[in-house]
């Protein structure tokens, strides 16, 4: 019996651990990459911003590449991320067919990618006459507004992260009450006769 308070214990903390882990690895920064506009003509040139891209604590800084159209695709811009991480380039779209493409930043050390990256944004180019199929966020100075969506959905996993953890202890609860009803009472000897 105090062998298996003592198993449940150690499972339950183990688990404990396991979620406290796996939570502070899934609440790290993955770099992301934002276009001025989203939508334009071959020969436009756009700015491209991005944050949360890796920062040397010593040595030189590791660039970010801005390729067009696929990590391996043609490079647009490089550019070294500032002491917190953001990139700022102007880039200009290659000349290409009507259709959607994407902008890929890359950013590898000894020839590995760094945590986060790659980062994409999509980018639709027009033909003659036409309008994009969305239309663009509010422009200020050149740039896109910031909008406070990337803090409302920290708040939302946040929160979903604290039900989850309070759902996982009622249920180890729950389990340790009905392993505590189960016990197996002294057996009756049985009188024939």
């Amino acid at each position: 019996m105090r062998v298996r308070r003592v198993l449940l214990g150690f499972g339950v903390l183990g688990a404990g651990l396991l979620i406290a882990a796996s939570a502070a690895w899934a609440c790290t920064n993955l770099a992301t990459l934002n276009l001025s506009n989203a939508a334009g003509a071959s020969g436009n040139t756009i700015t491209v911003t991005g944050s949360s891209f890796h920062v040397a604590s010593s040595g030189p800084a590791v660039p970010v590449a801005i390729h067009w159209n696929g990590v391996a695709g043609p490079v647009l811009a490089t550019v070294n991320p500032d002491a917190t991480g953001n990139i700022s380039a102007q880039v200009t779209i290659p000349n290409a067919q009507p259709g959607y493409y994407v902008l890929v930043a890359t950013q590898q050390a000894n020839g590995v990618d760094e945590y986060g990256t790659p980062a994409r944004a999509a980018f639709e180019i027009l033909a003659p006459g036409q309008h994009p199929a969305v239309a663009p966020s509010a422009v200020q100075g050149g740039t896109v507004a910031s909008s406070p969506s990337n803090s409302g959905v920290l708040a939302l996993t946040i929160a979903l992260g604290v039900l989850g953890l309070a759902l996982f202890g009622a249920g180890v609860g729950t389990f340790a009450r009905q392993a505590r009803r189960r016990e197996v009472p002294a057996t009756e000897h049985v009188r024939r006769g």
